[in-house]
Parts: C-alpha cells; structure tokens; sequence
C-alpha cells in the first residue's frame, strides 16, 4: 500500500510539475509516456528463442518508431511552432528547411520505405518468415495505435493548455469516484473480464463526476495560461504557457439554455434517455429555463459524459486483451501499479474522443495562419508566385491598408 501511493504521488507531482513548466515539457511529457508505453507492447509479442536468429529485427522496430514519430509531431511542429515562426520571419529557416517542411510527409514516406527495403532483406530463414512478418504488423498495429492517440493529446495541448488538462484530469477523477462507490456500496458485477467493477460504481462514478464538472471547469478557465492556445499571438515557448491572447468567449460565463447544458449528455446516452426529457425535468421541478454559465463547462458535461460512461470501456479492453496473454500487468514500470499502459487506457480512448470533439464542434477547421500561408507559397512557381504578389498588392489597395 505504501509503495502503491508513494508511486501515485510521484505520478501526479511529475504530471503537475509538467504541467506548470508549459507547453514544451508537457508535450515531452506525452512523448516520454508514449515512448514507454510502445516498449512496453512491443515486449509482449517477443519470443527470445526466435529473437536471437534475427539479428537487428529491434532495431527496425525503433526505426519505424522513430519514423512515424517524425512524420506525426513534425507536423504539429510545421502547423503551430514553425508557422508562427515562419510568419514573423520568412528567412529564419532558410531555402533548406522550408523544402524540408513543405514536403515533410514524402521525406516521413521515403524513411519509411527505407525501413521496408531493409526488413525485406533481413528475411533469410524460411523457418522465421511467418514470426518476421507478424512483428513486423504487429509493430505497425502499435505505432498507430499509440501515436495515434498520443498525438491527439498534444493537438490539444496547442489548442490550449485546459483542452489537455480537463480531459485527463476527469478520467482520472472518474476513475477515482468510481472506485470510491464501488468499494462502499458495489453489490451487482459489471462486466464478466473486470469480476471487481460493479454497477454501483459505474453509476455512482458517473453521477459524482456530472456533479463535480461544471465547478471545476469554471474554476479551470479563469487560468489564462491555461486557456490561451498556440497561435500568432501566443507562440509555442521552451518554458512557460501561452499567454496576451484574447480571451475566447467560449470561457466567458452567458446566459445558456438548459436544453443545450442536458443535449450533449442525452446525446452521449443515446437510446437510454428520451431527447428533451432531462430538460423537460428541470424545468417542470425547478422552473429552470437557462442558467448561467461558459460554453466551456457545457462542453465540459459531455466530457465528463464520455469519461464516466465509455472511457472505462478502454480499461474493459485492456484488461481482456492482459487476459488473452495470460499476463497480471503490462510491466512493472511504476511500483505498485503495473506498466504506463496500465495507467493509460482509458486515456487513450478519451484522448482520441475529446480532438475529435474539439475539432468537430468546438474549433472552426480550415482557417490558414500566415505560417501555413508561405509554406503552402513554397509550392508556386515564380510565375503564379508573382501573380500572388500582383493579387495581394490589388487586395491591399481595396482595404485601404498601408504598408508597414
């Protein structure tokens, strides 16, 4: 018990310590995790005896690792940090490393072509071509697995700190009140491949984590180094959170309709509860209409929805997927809790749930910076690059603008 919670606390002093230091650390924070957990699945397909007849086959594994994780955070790096950069100063990279970032994706497709040629040609023994091939999907099906997902984290660490925060931070939450509810009133088994989870927790977890998210997203988005995001005016720093950007009114507390509090979390329920009816509830019991409150905690309900009702899902899959390889734990990692992949799955699931919700309703998707601008202009030839310039210059004039 003692090593359990000495781990836990050291855990969470990292993660808020991380946290603090800003944007950069805590992306690192998600690729270190990231990195360990990728070990971790790796491991557990290995068969030593066949290991020691395919000489470097690790290696290739790291490769194509290291390949996909060029091609996944060199764009977040191309579309937020090197952009904005890019914007203030067109020659800060110089011909050479615009090229490499316009054409970053082919330059991550000949790397991992690379990786191809060489796997090929380690397949020498007829006797291990089918062991060869099966690690090698299987170190394809956990790179995108993992970077996937780990990715959408730092997505939404650059759409603001708070994005990355409240997501996490309600899993773990729900996870917490779950518990808490099961130890003290679970009677009724859950799910046949967890035997310890209970309805009584599941629900209980669910209600205590509804009840909670609206005080602590309001108490979140008072934070402006929290909810600023990465763009012109807040550029991606070494050290320190984003901060002197306009406050999105999407933080900033409104009269809103009690039908649009309760949508997002009828529509998480689906089937179970009747369209309008918790609406209906309230207001036939408490005459409420409107109540007043930010966007940003009703959006906070339906994460706080997902958390309690689908996220436990991803540890439910986790644990029959520990079954299936009669194993206890992914690692031994953290003392007293087992591997990072332990600790992760139904992050996972929610990392991936809340950029696409971020994108989908809460960010308007196809707006251009300045940075993406030029490097989209690196593609032009020098004869539509100057009828841009000619079209630009007209556009100017019509807005009456003068030139710095």
């Amino acid at each position: 018990l003692v090593t359990t919670a000495s781990s836990a606390f050291a855990m969470i002093a990292g993660f808020v310590t991380m946290l603090s230091a800003g944007h950069v650390p805590t992306i690192l924070l998600i690729f270190i995790i990231q990195g360990l957990m990728v070990r971790e699945l790796f491991a557990l397909a290995v068969e030593v005896r066949k290991e020691k007849d395919v000489p470097w086959f690790r290696l290739q594994q790291w490769y194509f690792y290291g390949t996909a994780v060029f091609f996944t955070y060199g764009r977040f790096l191309k579309h937020k940090w090197l952009e904005s950069s890019i914007a203030k100063d067109p020659e800060r990279l110089g011909a050479f490393g615009l090229f490499m970032f316009a054409h970053h994706s082919f330059i991550s497709y000949i790397g991992w072509m690379v990786g191809l040629v060489l796997f090929v040609l380690s397949l020498r023994s007829r006797g291990l071509y089918l062991y060869q091939f099966g690690q090698f999907a299987w170190t394809h099906m956990i790179i995108v697995t993992v970077l996937m997902q780990s990715s959408c984290f730092v997505a939404n660490v650059l759409e603001g700190m708070i994005w990355f925060v409240f997501p996490v931070s309600i899993v773990f939450f729900n996870d917490a009140a779950a518990y808490m509810c099961g130890f003290f009133f679970g009677r009724t088994p859950l799910i046949k491949i967890s035997p310890k989870k209970t309805w009584e927790g599941f629900i209980g977890g669910l209600i205590v984590t509804l009840i909670v998210t609206p005080f602590a997203a309001a108490w979140m988005q008072q934070y402006e180094w929290l909810i600023c995001p990465v763009d012109d005016k807040s550029p991606l720093r070494l050290f320190g959170g984003a901060s002197g950007c306009d406050v999105d009114p999407l933080f900033i507390p409104k009269e809103v309709p009690v039908a649009s509090i309760v949508g997002g979390f009828e529509s998480t329920l689906g089937w179970m509860v009747p369209h309008g009816w918790i609406a209906t509830v309230a207001r036939a019991l408490f005459g409420l209409e409107t109540v007043r409150a930010s966007w940003f905690q009703v959006h906070a309900l339906v994460f706080a929805s997902f958390a309690g009702i689908i996220a436990p899902f991803g540890g439910f899959f986790a644990s029959g997927f520990k079954r299936a390889f009669k194993i206890k734990d992914f690692s031994d990692t953290i003392p007293g809790h087992g591997g990072i992949t332990d600790r992760m799955d139904c992050q996972m699931v929610m990392a991936l749930f809340s950029h696409l919700y971020i994108t989908n309703f809460i960010r308007q998707p196809g707006l251009m910076t300045v940075g993406q601008l030029l490097l989209k202009i690196e593609f032009l030839t020098n004869e539509n690059l100057l009828r841009l310039y000619k079209a630009v210059g007209k556009v100017i004039v019509t807005r009456g603008l003068k030139l710095p």
